[in-house]
């Protein structure tokens, strides 16, 4: 293990944590994410280029200095690793780490050059990390280390201890995830959906909540057109699958849904540590759970109105009713778990399936007293009794009990079987570079893979280092335990049956569709802190891992959260705080632009009944169109205002008050504005 450090300073400890963030704010500067939907890349054709080169320049320093400064614990650094790595394993962890440092381009060559600057970037950090972790006084280290053993606990190797719902660690790390989420959702997301699935999601519940199954269909079909939207003679409903839209409508029906994903969030933290104390002992049980609590994925997807926090949160509910089962052999416990796993698959079908597959099979360890298979088939049975819901809401819907909505949907707007399982030429719905190949196969297998660990590994923590620099370090070093084991087989069961998708999820939450791994990653970082490093040396590396996330919550959650998330998408309120300012309740408001997310935004603020006597927004998607519409409401003032795509800022009248009936003869509808700009740009 690493030798003793050198006597520090506390200037010298600050001197390197001030390195570490500036380094961390250039390279984010070098960064090109932005709110449209794309993959983040370095820069590294325009380096120098504006405030880039200053930028620049301060990673040319903090690489200088980390030089100079790694120059005294060389030989230290060279012993922990030979003492700790086999060559072969330390080699294929550093090559799997530089394959994920940077998004696969269409360009072999800007690939290559971005990931030889990203894995530059990552180990100068590194290095700078090492630096202040061994500059840090003894006295410090002292007090830190008493710090740690009393939010963690003691030093004490033995297994795992079964943990209390309010434990002070877990409950501080629950406040912090839903007030960080909660705060993001009201002053980043505000409180709105931005992606076209959330757009849905909140739709649905809405209804939901109203009592309903379905909607009447829109008066004028064209001009309420809502992405991922079934629409027949009789009825206008999302197909997707009912669970999260359910729990939604519980703050729907309060008018507070934005706040349902900030709770969950929380909630998922506590479980997190209930569930890692039946398998870890407690100072890795909490300190994986307190990773977790300052994870900017799991701080993200908290403040948005996606599934997969609910989907977490069941999961984890379902675990912990199978790791009790286990330890107490009793069968009432998987019962619960199973119902839990039902929920995930109506929440997400895959994920169910997974969750299923995965606990079916750590379900047959436990003894009943009885009967052997108890747990395993009180398991089986809740998940088949919630699981089963859906049947009677697939019959209301498709007609049939074994026919989902979404398969319904995909097939009449796109093709049959476009969106199922499996490989073949026929999947993908046709999403140019988000879905690079035609259909799916192990060209789209692999690269999906890259784009999703890529994505984890710069968002899981917000480490400059990457994210999963600790987790391949300790996989590579080969000392992993029963339950370490256990989480690798979980990561590799969500990514392998992933795999099997035409689709990655894309860059909207990071790998959202592995979500279900942000806990097994947290675990294995914190159970890897405790293994790789001894422990006097212990205090000294969790003493770098802090400053790592302190850095993360400084620089990178809020540079995230104003480059990325704000107006995600374009998305934004802006619509309807017009309407208030021009007084346009009751009237109709045709909005010119595209779909999403000029007319997005102003949909989530329509009414449910489309002929009430509220403010109605209305898409100006042609002139025949706009002529559907005042003739459809023929008693309405009408307004015509331009989105966000048009006025490249935020919505702006362009038209209105007008007479009911007018139908604006020389202002251009969204159809002849996309052609106008098309050749503007051909210009």
């Amino acid at each position: 293990m690493m030798p003793q450090a050198p006597n520090g300073s506390l200037p010298a400890l600050l001197g390197w944590f001030f390195l570490l963030l500036a380094g961390q704010v250039a390279a984010l500067t070098l960064v090109r994410a932005g709110r449209i939907v794309s993959y983040q890349h370095y820069v590294v054709d325009s380096l120098w280029s504006g405030t880039r080169g200053v930028a620049v320049g301060v990673l040319l320093v903090q690489l200088l200095l980390v030089l100079w400064g790694v120059r005294r614990h060389l030989s230290a650094i060279t012993g922990w690793l030979r003492s700790t790595f086999a060559t072969p394993m330390l080699v294929a962890a550093v090559l799997v780490l530089v394959a994920v440092s940077a998004a696969p381009s269409f360009s072999p060559g800007t690939y290559a050059g971005e990931l030889a600057f990203a894995i530059a970037i990552q180990l100068v950090a590194l290095g700078n990390v090492v630096c202040l972790a061994r500059s840090a006084p003894a006295p410090l280290v002292g007090r830190w280390q008493a710090l740690g053993d009393r939010w963690l606990g003691g030093e004490r190797t033995g297994g795992p201890v079964p943990g209390r719902l309010f434990d002070r660690t877990a409950l501080c790390g629950a406040a912090w995830t839903t007030l960080v989420a909660l705060f993001l959702a009201i002053c980043v997301y505000q409180r709105i959906p931005h992606v076209p699935d959330e757009i849905v999601y909140t739709l649905q519940a809405r209804y939901f909540a109203a009592g309903q199954l379905a909607m009447a269909p829109p008066p004028v079909p064209e001009a309420f057109d809502v992405d991922l939207m079934y629409l027949d003679s009789e009825r206008w409903f999302s197909p997707v699958p009912p669970g999260w839209p359910a729990l939604l409508a519980i703050g729907a029906f309060t008018r507070v849904a934005w706040l349902v994903n900030p709770l969950l969030a929380g909630l998922a933290i506590l479980l997190t540590h209930l569930v890692l104390r039946e398998v870890y002992p407690p100072r890795t049980a909490r300190g994986a759970t307190l990773l977790l609590a300052f994870s900017p994925w799991l701080l993200f997807l908290g403040m948005s109105f996606m599934t997969h926090v609910a989907t977490l949160v069941f999961a984890l509910m379902a675990a912990l009713g199978v790791a009790r089962a286990r330890r107490q052999g009793a069968a009432w416990p998987a019962l619960l778990g199973g119902l839990a796993v039902g929920v995930v698959s109506l929440i997400r079908p895959l994920e169910g399936l997974i969750i299923a597959i995965l606990l079916g099979i750590w379900s047959l360890g436990a003894r009943h007293a009885r009967w052997r298979f108890a747990p395993s088939a009180a398991l089986v049975l809740g998940t088949v009794i919630a699981g089963a819901l859906v049947r009677p809401y697939n019959a209301a819907l498709t007609g049939s009990a074994s026919r989902f909505p979404i398969m319904m949907y995909v097939n009449r707007y796109y093709a049959p079987g476009a969106n199922d399982l499996g490989f073949g030429a026929n999947r993908g719905l046709g999403w140019g570079t988000l879905d690079p190949f035609p259909g799916h196969g192990a060209k789209d297998v692999v690269v999906n893979a890259v784009l999703n660990t890529f994505t984890i590994n710069v968002e899981l923590f917000g480490w400059i280092t990457g994210s999963l620099c600790i987790l391949l370090a300790f996989i590579a070093s080969r000392r992993l335990a029963r339950a370490d084991w256990w989480m690798l087989a979980v990561i590799l069961v969500v990514a392998g049956m992933h795999s099997f998708y035409w689709f990655s999820g894309g860059p909207d939450f990071a790998g959202r569709y592995w979500f279900l791994v942000i806990v097994p990653l947290a675990a294995l970082t914190a159970a890897g802190t405790q293994v790789l490093f001894s422990q006097s040396a212990r205090p000294r590396a969790t003493l770098g891992i802090a400053a790592l996330v302190v850095c993360a919550m400084v620089a990178f959650v809020p540079w995230r959260a104003r480059d990325k998330y704000w107006h995600f998408r374009r998305m934004e309120p802006g619509i309807a705080d017009l309407a208030r300012a021009h007084d346009m309740e009751g009237d109709i408001v045709l909005v010119r632009g595209l779909r999403h997310p000029d007319y997005h935004a102003a949909a989530i603020f329509n009414p449910l009944d489309l002929r009430s006597k509220q403010t109605l927004f209305a898409w100006d998607r042609s002139r025949a169109v706009r002529q559907r519409v005042v003739t459809e409401y023929p008693d309405r003032e009408v307004w015509i205002v331009d989105g966000p795509t048009v006025t490249r800022g935020g919505y702006e009248v362009r038209a209105g008050p007008l007479p009911p009936g007018s139908v604006a003869a020389e202002l251009p509808p969204s159809d002849e504005l996309e052609s106008l700009t098309n050749r503007e740009r051909r210009r």
